[in-house]
């Protein structure tokens, strides 16, 4: 057999075998799963300047886009700062599908949830 196909069944047989462990590492790292007609509803409690808003809000923004987790995410403002509210109105033009919301408003949002 030509040293080339060797090296062609040999880089194909790695590729899946690296394809199938990759599924299975995703498959138990994934925190949770939603089924059919349930959701995850996130709030996020933040004070001062909002450290750390934006990496939680990509992963859970992640988890939403890879359809791992259905839900609504609302951003409780428990005391922003200045820099914190422009930070969570950033967040939430970026993502589109995160609200902000004061800590009296909260009964109103999850009773929209549908």
């Amino acid at each position: 057999m030509p040293i080339f196909l060797q090296i062609a069944i040999a880089t194909a047989a790695a590729a899946v075998i690296f394809s199938v462990i990759w599924t299975v590492y995703g498959t138990l790292r994934t925190p949770v799963r939603t089924a059919r007609g349930t959701g995850v509803h996130t709030l996020i409690s933040v004070r001062g300047s909002a450290e750390g808003l934006e990496h939680t809000l990509r992963g859970l923004v992640w988890l939403q886009q890879n359809g791992t987790v259905v839900g609504r995410i609302a951003i409780v403002d428990c005391g922003l700062d200045e820099e914190g509210r422009v930070l969570a109105r950033l967040a939430v033009k970026k993502y589109g599908n995160i609200v902000i919301c004061r800590g009296e408003d909260l009964e109103a949002w999850i009773a929209e949830i549908p």
